[in-house]
């Protein structure tokens, strides 16, 4: 495999590690930029006369627009390629930056939030389809547990960043930072030339693209699994704040220093899960995973004392690595029942698993503060423990077992 062609079209990125390193840099970017908005957005909103509702809408249409572009978006690369989206995703991203950095009213700054989720879609789906179809299968987990580690870190470092920026340099300096590393980003992913580019790209009717892959059992778990995955991680961040503030009286540092301890821990071992995956099969890492979650959850609301929460949670970091990222190259593995010849919808899949990824951040919020609200912490985590343990069984159940070990 070339990582470097300098042949007559000069200087390309094309395969092996110079690719997935340009895949982790894209989606860093925009794992920042999702986090950067978090700290910041809020208070100017406030400032523009919004409501809490107007405000909340606002932070939703990130998910609207992801949800709503991850499909067709996957789709349409299957047809014309990656690149073209990768580009699209870095540049347009910018612009996004730019009217949040300028919005003067409500309308721009949904224009903005709308934009910032299709690029998302965009981006994450092509560098995702990208890295499945550039590497072996026995080595799928640990690449795309790369791409895991990469979110995890981004959002650690976006809001931190954010907060920084804001302080120092007032409201507009981080959506200029985030502007300028997507220009960044975007110059380098010129450079990408894909190993496929020349192939036959498909021809068939969305509808005949997508009915393979509703059809096959191996993507709907890992669908499944991405839902059951981002619910659990949306169904503590509204929640356990509340419950830090109110029984530790934990600030906001505080507060953020946990969370941050939880995905530190997700980051650092998604590769290591991935890479198990690759050589015990992905069924047994997921298993472990989601009842090893769900042992640990409850005891969050539990233990009274702090450093011992600080460990539960990075524990819980790692459990959540442990079954979450071998669902991506799980759909990987499916990918030649799926084309029986043809090329794979690789695009097609990974925007399935990027709308059921946030449809899990959507309802997470929702049902946890829902519970808490009529019982407490404690019942959303055994319900949250519950939908795991449940998770599991159902892997035990249908999960093939064609698909442990890889190769």
């Amino acid at each position: 495999m070339r990582d470097i062609d300098s042949q007559t079209a000069g200087f390309r990125i094309t395969g092996g590690w110079p690719l997935l390193l340009l895949a982790v840099v894209v989606t860093f970017v925009d794992s920042v930029g999702y986090g950067v908005v978090v700290p910041v957005l809020p208070a100017y909103a406030e400032n523009l006369g919004l409501s809490d509702f107007q405000i909340g809408f606002l932070f939703a249409m990130f998910a609207i627009a992801l949800v709503i572009g991850a499909v067709p978006i996957g789709m349409l690369s299957d047809r014309f390629g990656r690149k073209p989206f990768i580009l699209f995703g870095m540049f347009a991203m910018s612009g996004a930056f730019v009217f949040y950095a300028f919005a003067e009213s409500y309308a721009v700054l949904l224009v903005a939030r709308a934009l910032d989720g299709l690029t998302a879609a965009a981006t994450w789906v092509a560098a995702m389809a990208l890295v499945s179809e550039s590497f072996d299968r026995d080595e799928m987990g640990e690449k795309m547990g790369f791409l895991m580690a990469t979110s995890a870190v981004g959002g650690i470092a976006g809001p931190l960043l954010g907060g920084v920026l804001s302080d120092a340099l007032g409201y507009r300096a981080p959506f200029y930072a985030i502007a300028g590393g997507c220009l960044v980003a975007g110059a380098f992913s010129v450079f990408l030339a894909e190993e496929r580019s020349g192939r036959k790209r498909m021809r068939l009717s969305f509808k005949r693209m997508l009915r393979p892959v509703l059809a096959n059992r191996t993507v709907l778990l890992a669908s499944f699994l991405m839902v059951v995955s981002t619910l659990g991680l949306g169904l503590l961040e509204p929640t356990f704040p509340l419950y830090l503030e109110e029984n530790f009286s934990m600030s906001p540092t505080g507060i953020g220093l946990i969370f941050g301890v939880m995905m530190l821990f997700y980051g650092a071992t998604s590769p290591a899960a991935g890479k198990l995956s690759d050589s015990l099969g992905r069924k047994k890492p997921i298993m472990a995973g989601l009842l090893a979650t769900a042992v640990l959850m409850p005891f969050l609301a539990v233990t009274q004392i702090v450093p011992v929460l600080f460990i539960l949670m990075g524990a819980v970091g790692v459990t959540f690595a442990l079954f979450s990222t071998p669902a991506l190259p799980l759909v990987t593995d499916a990918l030649p029942e799926i084309s029986a010849g043809e090329d794979a919808p690789a695009g097609t899949v990974f925007g399935l698993m990027n709308l059921f990824f946030s449809l899990g951040f959507a309802l997470g919020p929702l049902i946890g503060g829902a519970i808490m609200g009529w019982a407490g912490l404690a019942w959303a985590l055994v319900f949250c423990s519950t939908i795991m343990a449940v998770a599991g069984v159902v892997i035990l159940i249908l999960l093939p077992n064609t698909t442990q070990p890889p190769g």
